[in-house]
């Protein structure tokens, strides 16, 4: 119980010290960043020293499959607040999170998330949401990509939930293609409504992009269908699925 307490405090702490300076940083070098490159990098960074901390590894395969000045849109499962840390860590892409709008009410982080590029949306607003997507598409070139994290929210114990069709509309719309990653065992290490972060490896799974251009938006059904098969055939395998 005394380990569990001092485990969440020196979590809660150290991310709290963490986002003040480098959010703060972020603030600043955005000032002068018509990409959104130099505040990515710094959100990379910040990222990084929050799972080296917490003693987590990150284990990534398929990484070849991949080139880090082409965009894409990834697509992933979601069961952990390190999801997102891990596979900005990892990947070599610049990423334009799409991130529910509650998070940019932050104080501090959802400024600076603001501008490292998330894209935050209200799914109660779809016209809005939608309108905020069509904006993103824009800026979607040289190796800056979006990733989705297609449940939604987080997931209970890893078990897949039914996915949204956002970032399959998106890669439509632009063209580009999408890449299924397969994100394992975060939730064991922290997962939801948990308030310390265990330390253990946690693995990511990149697979081959699906070319987009043979479909149209009418097909968003049939593509949607075969991302999240490839996900749940990588968590079957690993054992993670339900």
């Amino acid at each position: 119980m005394i380990l569990n307490a001092t485990m969440a405090l020196w979590a809660a702490v150290t991310t709290i010290v963490y986002t003040l300076v480098i959010g703060s940083a972020v603030l600043f070098i955005s000032l002068f960043s018509k990409t959104g490159r130099a505040p990515y990098t710094l959100g990379r960074l910040w990222a990084w020293l929050i799972i080296k901390t917490n003693r987590v590894k990150v284990r990534i395969q398929g990484l070849e499959k991949i080139e880090g000045k082409r965009s894409y849109v990834f697509i992933s499962n979601h069961s952990s607040n390190l999801d997102p840390l891990a596979v900005a860590w990892k990947l070599p892409n610049p990423l334009r999170f799409i991130g529910k709008r509650s998070l940019e009410k932050i104080p501090l982080f959802g400024w600076a998330a603001r501008r490292a590029n998330v894209i935050f949306i209200d799914r109660s607003d779809s016209p809005k949401s939608i309108a905020r997507i069509n904006q993103a598409i824009k800026g979607l070139k040289d190796g800056i990509s979006a990733y989705f994290f297609a449940e939604g929210t987080r997931n209970v114990g890893g078990e897949l939930q039914a996915f949204k069709k956002g970032g399959v509309v998106l890669a439509l719309k632009a063209k580009l293609p999408i890449v299924p990653i397969t994100i394992l065992d975060g939730h064991k290490l922290f997962p939801k409504r948990a308030l310390h972060i265990k330390p253990g490896v946690m693995s990511v799974i990149v697979d081959e992009p699906i070319d987009t251009t043979p479909f149209t938006e009418e097909d968003r059904e049939t593509v949607l269908e075969k991302v999240r098969s490839i996900i749940f055939q990588n968590l079957q395998r690993h054992g993670a699925a339900s």
